[in-house]
């Protein structure tokens, strides 16, 4: 709690102005909400704040680069996979917190800073048209149990991403192996190779 008593509402940290705290994470860290310059709002944890160094420049990723063997990487989508897997992860209102952060799926405390995470992805493969996933999908979300792939959308572009109903929801393969614990390979097995119904691929039925 005494994050949360730490007041730095107003403080400009680069580009970003602390507005508010939100919430506190599994290890009871408060985020705080930014307004960036641009606009933008984004979540960042105590833990980033702590970490910012006198003349570093943040941002919510909207100029963000990183320089790395003279060559310039443009992190915005990045900066959007990163927020899109903290809200499934801490966000009880997100559409997916129920298959990620409802499941026990967290976040290393690493990755609670922006540019510890685009140094991973760098130097991990990422590229355009891939997706972050987790080899492990009842694991969490760190260096150990992630790598990249070429994003499903892309990879099903010929036969069209396909929804299946399964109870009361709309999910693709993917998210139904994340449901379920399975691999997607296994899924993806279960569903189109041999036919089975989603109930019975998701373990509902033998």
């Amino acid at each position: 709690m005494a994050n949360k008593r730490k007041d730095i509402s107003g403080n400009r940290y680069g580009k970003l102005v602390a507005l508010h705290p939100t919430k506190p994470n599994h290890k009871g860290l408060w985020s705080w909400l930014f307004q960036c310059d641009c606009g933008q709002a984004i979540e960042r944890s105590i833990v980033f704040v702590s970490k910012i160094k006198p003349g570093v420049v943040s941002s919510c990723g909207c100029e963000c680069h990183l320089i790395t063997h003279g060559l310039s990487y443009s992190t915005k989508k990045l900066n959007w996979v990163w927020s899109a897997m903290r809200q499934r992860c801490t966000n009880p209102n997100n559409k997916d917190y129920i298959n990620y952060g409802a499941r026990g799926i967290t976040i290393c405390d690493e990755w609670d800073d922006y540019a510890e995470f685009v140094k991973w992805a760098m130097s991990s493969g990422y590229k355009d048209k891939v997706t972050i996933e987790r080899v492990d999908v009842n694991g969490n979300y760190c260096p150990e149990n992630c790598t990249w792939v070429v994003n499903e959308l892309q990879a099903l572009n010929t036969t069209r991403n396909v929804y299946y109903e399964y109870k009361g929801g709309s999910y693709s393969i993917r998210q139904l192996s994340e449901i379920a614990g399975v691999n997607y390979n296994t899924m993806r097995g279960r569903i189109t190779n041999y036919g089975w119904s989603v109930e019975r691929a998701m373990g509902d039925i033998k």
